[in-house]
C-alpha cells in the first residue's frame, strides 16, 4: 500500500465530517520582547507537491549548504550570504545536503544518490537505493549514510561510492509519510523505523548491535497501529531520545535500547534535547518541555495549536518553532511564553531552523533562506 501524506493520515484519525473544525488558532498578541535580527536572505526555489521532503540548510567550514527541489545545489558564505559557488543537478532532489568536511550528497525521490565536493560543487559519485529517500545523507567513519523510505538503511563507501552494507527491517502496510534521520555517535548508529523499532548499528559494517520495539502500539485496523518514528531522534550521553506518532516519546539506553522511561506524547517532528530539558510539539502543534533525567512534564504552550509546528529547536535558552504560514515564533525556553516572532517566508518550513551560536538559518517551502539572530 502507499504511503499515504501525514497530513492525509491524521485527518483519518478523526471524524472525516470534523475535518472543516479543525482550524490553525489565530496568532495570539503580546509584548514583545528583545530584537529580532534578519542577517540575510537569499531566494530560491519554491517547492511543488514536496510534502514529506526533507531539504534543510547544512553548515560546514564557515558555509551554508543548501538544495532545491528541482536541483539546485548552492554554496554560501554563512557570514554574509554570498555565494561560493552553484550547481545545477538537473534533477529533483527530495533530502539533504548531508555534509563532511569534504562531501556533501543529495539524494532524490527515484532513490539516486549525488556526492559532491564540498569545495567546488563537483560531481564525485553517483549510487541508487531502492526507494526514494526523504531524510538527509548522514557522513560518518568513511560512510555515507543512506535511510530509505522502503525500511532499508545503505552504507557507501566515501572515497568509491561503493555499498558496503545495507540493513533491511519490515515496515507495516500503512504508515505516515517521512522518514527519521538516522544519528552517528562513537561508531553507531541510531535509527527509528516505522514500525516502532529501532536499531543500533555497526557503522563500519552495518552490524546489528541490537534491535527493539520501543513503540508497540495495539489496535483493530492499520490505522490503530500506526507506530512512526518519523522524527529527529537525539543522543546524549549515554541515552537516546525518540519520539513516536503514536503518542509516546521516551528515553533508551544506548547500550540496549532498554527503555528507561515513557511519557504519553507523541510527535512526528521529533524531539530537541538540551543539557536538561527535552522539548518537542505534539501532533496538534502543542509545545512540551520534559525533564530529561525521567520525562516529567514541565510548560507547555498551545497558543500554536493546528498552525503545523516544526520541531522546537534550542537557541541560548531559548526554543524557536516555525509556523504554517512563514513565522518564526521565539519561546522562553524556561517557561513557554513568547518572547518574539518574525515572519520570514510566504509558506511553511521544511524542517525547524539549523543553529550554528548565534545564527539561525531557516528554509521556507516558497525558497526564501534566512540567516538571522534574537537577542533579550
Amino acid at each position: 500500500m502507499k504511503k499515504l501524506p501525514t497530513l492525509f493520515v491524521l485527518l483519518l484519525l478523526v471524524a472525516c465530517s470534523k475535518k472543516d473544525e479543525i482550524k490553525p488558532n489565530e496568532l495570539i498578541d503580546f509584548s514583545e520582547t528583545g530584537a529580532f535580527s534578519v542577517k540575510w536572505k537569499k531566494s530560491f526555489g519554491s517547492a511543488d507537491k514536496s510534502f514529506g521532503y526533507q531539504l534543510l540548510p547544512a553548515f560546514a567550514k564557515g558555509q551554508i549548504f543548501i538544495a532545491t527541489q528541482k536541483g539546485r545545489v548552492s554554496a554560501l558564505n554563512a557570514e554574509s550570504g554570498l555565494t561560493n559557488w552553484d550547481v545545477d543537478l538537473d534533477m529533483e532532489l527530495s533530502a539533504g545536503p548531508g555534509v563532511s568536511n569534504t562531501l556533501l550528497v543529495v539524494a532524490s525521490p527515484e532513490g539516486e544518490v549525488v556526492t559532491l565536493d564540498i569545495d567546488s560543487g563537483s560531481e564525485l559519485w553517483r549510487a541508487t537505493v531502492t526507494s526514494e529517500v526523504l531524510s538527509p545523507p548522514v557522513i560518518d567513519r568513511n560512510k555515507v549514510i543512506i535511510r530509505t523510505q522502503d525500511g532499508r538503511v545503505y552504507g557507501f563507501e566515501v572515497q568509491s561510492g561503493e555499498r558496503a552494507w545495507v540493513f533491511d527491517t519490515n515496515i507495516p502496510n500503512l504508515t505516515l509519510r517521512g522518514t527519521s534521520t538516522p544519528i552517528a555517535r562513537g561508531g553507531r548508529l541510531y535509527v527509528g523505523f516505522d514500525n516502532g523499532r529501532v536499531a543500533a548499528l555497526d557503522i563500519d559494517d552495518g552490524s546489528v548491535l541490537w534491535q527493539q520495539d520501543v513503540v508497540q502500539n495495539q489496535g483493530k485496523t492499520e490505522i490503530d497501529r500506526i507506530a512512526d518514528i518519523d522524527g529527529d531522534i537525539d543522543v546524549v550521553a549515554t541515552d537516546l531520545y525518540i519520539a513516536s506518532a503514536a503518542n509516546k516519546t521516551m528515553s533508551v539506553a544506548t547500550e540496549s535500547g532498554r527503555v528507561l522511561w515513557r511519557q504519553d506524547l507523541g510527535s512526528v517532528t521529533g524531539v530537541t534535547v538540551s543539557r536538561r530539558s527535552l522539548y518537542l510539539s505534539d501532533n496538534d502543534s502543542v509545545i512540551y518541555q520534559l525533564n530529561r533525567a525521567d520525562g516529567s512534564q514541565g510548560w507547555s504552550q498551545d497558543a500554536l495549536k493546528y498552525r503545523d509546528i516544526t520541531k522546537p529547536v534550542f537557541y541560548l535558552g531559548d526554543v524557536i518553532v516555525g509556523d504554517l504560514e512563514g513565522y518564526l515564533h521565539i519561546l522562553d525556553g524556561a517557561t513557554g511564553e513568547f518572547l518574539n516572532r518574525k515572519k520570514v517566508g510566504g509558506k511553511g518550513f521544511y524542517h525547524a531552523p539549523l543553529v550554528v551560536g548565534e545564527v539561525g538559518y531557516s528554509y521556507s517551502l516558497d525558497g526564501t533562506l534566512t540567516a538571522f539572530t534574537y537577542q533579550r
